[in-house]
């Protein structure tokens, strides 16, 4: 079984970072920024106001929030793609996450162990590949899908696939 996290606090960091979704729109004016759960990006034009920008940000979260940006908060040129939400996305594609990928291939090896000893829930992988499979539509790996498919030793039990 896989946590999500505690469903709460992803409820109230939405309603708690509203005041930061507003502040970067409103108040810096930016106009490409995207906010998932505690995740956020902003898509600016020079690495110097992207400097201006985060420090702002950081300032705004420590005095009006009382929180601080993730260590690992970083600006980037977007040639390197921007790493969010399970994919790395660039201008014309998104790729799944490297991350993503080991922990199917790693979900799979577990599976076909327990189908050779027969104790393979099927209905539960039927859940768990098409939820898998749902995050994978939206990037670039149709080879990816096919090759982790293929690798499935009980792929003939499995419906609708």
């Amino acid at each position: 079984m896989h946590k999500i996290g505690n469903y709460t606090s992803q409820f109230f960091a939405n309603i708690y970072l509203n005041e930061l979704d507003k502040y970067i729109k409103e108040e810096l004016k930016v106009k490409y920024y995207v906010r998932y759960m505690d995740d956020f990006i902003c898509l600016l034009e020079s690495k110097e106001e992207c400097k201006i920008v985060k420090e702002k940000i950081s300032i705004y979260l420590k005095e009006k929030l009382h929180l601080e940006l993730n260590s690992k908060s970083r600006y980037y040129p977007n040639r390197m793609g921007i790493n969010f939400c399970g994919y790395r996305i660039y201008n014309s594609y998104r790729l799944l996450r490297n991350r993503s990928k080991n922990k199917i291939k790693k979900n799979i090896k577990i599976w076909n162990r327990l189908y050779r000893l027969d104790k393979l829930d099927i209905k539960k992988v039927e859940l768990s590949f098409n939820s898998f499979k749902a995050h994978l539509i939206h990037s670039n790996c149709y080879r990816f899908i096919n090759k982790m498919y293929n690798s499935m030793e009980f792929k003939d039990k499995l419906r609708g696939m």
